[in-house]
């Protein structure tokens, strides 16, 4: 069963597709629920020698692990997660073609810096942590869901590529087989993915896992971090507008579904019945997505600009469209960020100004977050 599905969370609505052909009729917002919804992320590098720094934030339950993310996740509902890996590149197309024989998609992990539709520059490649659903394979050419509601055809040559790049993940497959006996009730699935839910983001082993993480970047963007503080890992220049687009990128359009993923999470309490949980999400939402926004104050046109360059981007993404497009996209981006290094479009003042503001937006949200955990408690 064939059904075109878009997708707002990759890992998320690659399951989606695998049940959907299983038979069982899910939504997206509903699933993400019961996979573990939300998480937190937030990680930060400087590479002095290179004068780059990188900043990056996360919103999914276990946005680091698709794995564990994804075998959880089909547990719940009563199906088997079938796992193959291998280093061989031979094999690791056998071991498609072999999974793909009995008619059902099966979830590939790749990097997206290869999948041509994608449109990335070369730099990007060893990066682009991704998964795809592969639907057939037909002489040369590979038919795979990523987030577009259509397939899309790509050369078996480029999904190999793709599929091999990354060793951490190298070849690697899933699909599913069940359902087993082992089989939770709705109410018992949601229960327990809530569960998982507040324990990981409030006693996750790394601090950068939890909830905390936002408020020590609030405190590097207001200037308190210390070495870590934006003055001194994100100084005007490409690093501070790396860091402003970065903003607004991972809250909004890296598969998050916008709002760092507690927009879609809400969507899914909803559906689950859980009203009062949902206002809070989706409260919680909006003030993402306005913190995505004053990243780039809209009355400064290169930061304009910059917003609607990455909002462009993901819709041509996710709606299929020619690689042309995608890659125009990323040569204007590009060239927004060579030009902050000649001059930067705000001034000293206004980026003091800006930092405070996006401090304190970070703080309420924090605050919420913590309140809006404790009532999905209880």
């Amino acid at each position: 069963m064939t059904t075109p599905i878009a997708g707002r969370v990759p890992a998320t609505a690659a399951l989606q597709r695998l049940l959907h052909h299983a038979g069982v009729a899910v939504s997206e917002p509903l699933l993400f629920l019961q996979a573990g919804g939300i998480g937190a992320g937030m990680f930060a590098f400087l590479y002095e020698k290179e004068n780059f720094a990188s900043l990056f934030l996360a919103g999914r339950h276990l946005w680091a692990d698709d794995l564990a993310y994804l075998t959880a996740a089909a547990q719940r509902p009563g199906y088997t997660a079938t796992v193959k890996e291998t280093n061989s590149a031979k094999t690791a197309e056998q071991q498609l073609r072999d999974a793909l024989a009995s008619g059902s998609p099966v979830i590939a992990w790749v990097d997206m810096a290869h999948l041509p539709h994608r449109a990335m520059p070369a730099l990007y490649s060893g990066g682009g942590y991704h998964v795809v659903t592969v639907q057939s394979i037909t002489g040369d050419t590979a038919l795979i869901h990523d987030l577009a509601p259509a397939p899309v055809a790509i050369s078996l040559r480029d999904l190999i590529s793709a599929r091999g790049r990354i060793a951490k993940f190298r070849n690697r497959l899933l699909w599913l087989s069940g359902p087993t006996k082992k089989r939770l009730a709705p109410a018992a699935v949601t229960a327990d993915a809530l569960r998982t839910c507040i324990t990981t983001l409030t006693k996750a082993k790394m601090a950068n896992f939890r909830l905390d993480a936002f408020t020590e970047l609030a405190d590097r963007i207001e200037g308190h971090g210390g070495k870590e503080s934006w003055e001194v890992m994100f100084p005007a220049g490409p690093r501070l507008w790396t860091a402003l687009t970065a903003l607004n990128q991972y809250i909004e359009h890296y598969g998050t579904g916008g709002g760092l993923c507690r927009t879609i999470f809400a969507e899914g309490l909803r559906e689950a019945g859980r009203l009062d949980d949902a206002a809070r999400y989706t409260a919680l939402g909006t003030r993402w997505s306005a913190l995505a926004a004053a990243a780039l104050p809209d009355d400064v046109p290169a930061c304009r600009e910059a917003g609607g360059l990455l909002a462009r981007r993901s819709e041509l993404i996710r709606s299929a469209a020619p690689a042309a497009e995608v890659r125009a996209v990323w040569e204007r981006l590009g060239k927004l960020t060579q030009e902050s290094q000649k001059k930067f479009p705000l001034p000293a003042a206004r980026v003091k100004e800006l930092c405070a503001g996006l401090s304190a937006q970070l703080r309420v949200i924090h605050a919420e977050e913590v309140a809006a955990l404790a009532a999905l408690g209880t």
